[in-house]
């Protein structure tokens, strides 16, 4: 009917409740969210406190562990005087002026020269002509060699370096000590302590001696110079080289066989009780150099007999 209010009252109705309604949405929707903030709020609080306890409990382990160290070590050292700074500076210095006497002690070497070698002698250079020069010992129920190098000349090894330093040289071994690896190495291993290089090779070891005469000492000489020769043969990139051994090499020179080259000019022959000498380097360092010089060999040597 006109005029009546029923139908605007009904749609006021209606709105009221549709505001309540979203009103209470938004009232659950933020009470929603202040529930979830909470929870998450709650597990980082859970989070952090689990932390702390565990670096908590950490510490009192480390420090537990720390204490039972300490105890060990009081146990072990715990009669020793206190510390002395004064000692501690003595000792620091002490072993700062050995470092520093180990770093200076040798020049540096200048680069191995390919175009020299020195074939290098044992008994009778490095070391006095002495039966010996090995141990034996048992490894898995047989013998082994192992180089005994306690006798090694000290003056003769200085004497080797002053020629590697002068030239730069490299070493050929040409002692019997090449023909087994333990003796090669002690040979190595006693010129890395006067921080020389290793033995760059050795010698042949394949060639017989020649009993074709009476005298073994005459045979041993002149195989050695056949050995030196045949080396020389397969490095022709050696230009100047020197023998030095305790035997005089110009003796094969006297029954020369095809092939094998002088060896008067080259040899320096050592005392087989003193072995090499400064004097006898420095002849080396010259005939190294190319110049030439009188045969080093000695007027007097000790005999020895030659067995085997």
């Amino acid at each position: 009917m006109p005029g009546d209010g029923s139908g605007q009252g009904s749609e006021d109705a209606m709105s009221q409740l549709r505001a309540r309604t979203a009103a209470s949405a938004a009232e659950k929707e933020r009470l929603a969210k202040e529930r979830a903030e909470r929870v998450r709020a709650g597990i980082e609080e859970a989070r952090r406190k689990r932390k702390a306890e565990e670096k908590v409990k950490a510490a009192e382990a480390a420090a537990k562990k720390a204490k039972s160290g300490d105890d060990l070590l009081e146990s072990l050292y715990g009669g020793l005087p206190p510390p002395d700074p004064k000692k501690d500076e003595l000792l620091q210095e002490k072993v700062k002026e050995q470092n520093q006497w180990r770093k200076h002690r040798f020049p540096d070497l200048p680069a191995e020269d390919p175009t020299k070698a020195i074939f290098l002698d044992v008994d009778g250079v490095l070391r006095p002509l002495t039966a010996g020069g090995f141990q034996s010992m048992m490894v898995d129920g047989e013998y082994a060699l192992r180089a005994e190098t306690a006798d090694f000349i000290s003056g003769a090894l200085l004497a080797v370096r002053h020629i590697v330093e002068n030239t730069g040289a490299m070493i050929v071994l040409s002692s019997e000590w090449r023909r087994d690896q333990p003796m090669r190495e002690g040979v190595d291993n006693i010129l890395k302590e006067y921080e020389m290089r290793p033995c760059a090779t050795w010698t042949p070891t394949d060639l017989q001696r020649d009993m074709g005469t009476e005298n073994p000492f005459k045979a041993f000489t002149e195989r050695r110079a056949r050995e030196i020769s045949k080396w020389l043969s397969t490095n022709p990139q050696v230009k100047q080289w020197v023998v030095i051994d305790d035997i005089n090499m110009a003796d094969a020179d006297m029954d020369r066989k095809p092939g094998t080259l002088l060896m008067a000019p080259r040899i320096v022959q050592t005392h087989r009780k003193i072995g090499l000498t400064m004097e006898q380097a420095k002849a080396a360092v010259r005939l190294l150099r190319g110049e030439k010089l009188p045969p080093q060999v000695l007027s007097v040597q000790p005999h020895v007999e030659l067995t085997g």
